[in-house]
């Protein structure tokens, strides 16, 4: 009766082990299944938000090309991170051969911080030549790049010319020093920001010219002496 009762329990115990590691394996398939569905959907998920911020970031770019249909590099001397007292003494001297003005003492300061990493330079110079000319000449400052404008100007006359002592400012900028992920928010222009692109589309860019030597010799009369 023990005999038969043992052999039963044995016969019983190994289909029951088999089961139970069969529900084990099962459950654990299962387990690591739904984790990897699990994973996979958040993958996806996370596909789909990168690809909706490219799209914003191609719609933007979409929008700056309707904006400036042409060239773009003037953006870059906007506010160079280089250079700014060339393109500046570019600009004056480009300026001055258009209204026919004389330039004398010219004279370039140091970069000096300002806010928000923009720097600005100071260059100090003398012009002189007919008044109306001269006004022209100041008043073309505001619509030149490199961003600039005018410190400080005094004007003398004498009987057919004007001289006008001018400091003017132009400004810089660091490049930044942490590149944007591709992946980052970016905002669409606001009305303001295409405003202005527009607006710096239609600036002066700097041209540096070869200078050309001159007729005349001897040095130019000073009338205001």
């Amino acid at each position: 009766m023990n005999t038969n009762l043992k052999n039963e329990i044995n016969f019983l115990i190994k289909p029951v082990a088999i089961m139970f590691v069969v529900v084990v394996l099962t459950l654990t398939v299962a387990v690591l299944g739904f984790n990897k569905i699990v994973l996979i959907k958040s993958e996806n998920e996370q596909a789909k938000e990168k690809e909706m911020v490219f799209q914003t970031k191609a719609l933007i770019l979409e929008q700056v090309e309707t904006v400036l249909p042409g060239d773009i590099t003037f953006l870059d001397v906007v506010l160079p991170s280089r250079g700014s007292v060339l393109y500046g003494l570019s600009q004056i001297k480009n300026q001055a051969i258009i209204y026919n003005l004389f330039l004398s003492n010219v004279k370039s300061g140091t970069l000096i911080p300002e806010n928000a990493g923009v720097s600005k330079v100071t260059i100090s110079f003398e012009a002189e030549g007919e008044e109306q000319n001269v006004y022209k000449f100041l008043d073309s400052f505001s619509t030149l790049l490199p961003l600039m404008n005018i410190d400080k100007v005094s004007l003398s006359k004498s009987a057919s010319l004007v001289r006008a002592n001018v400091s003017i400012n132009v400004f810089s900028a660091e490049l930044p020093k942490k590149i944007p992920a591709l992946t980052g928010v970016v905002n669409e222009l606001t009305t303001k920001e295409v405003a202005l692109l527009k607006e710096l589309a239609t600036y002066t860019l700097p041209q540096f010219i070869e200078p050309q030597v001159s007729e005349t010799t001897g040095q130019k009369e000073d009338p205001f002496n």
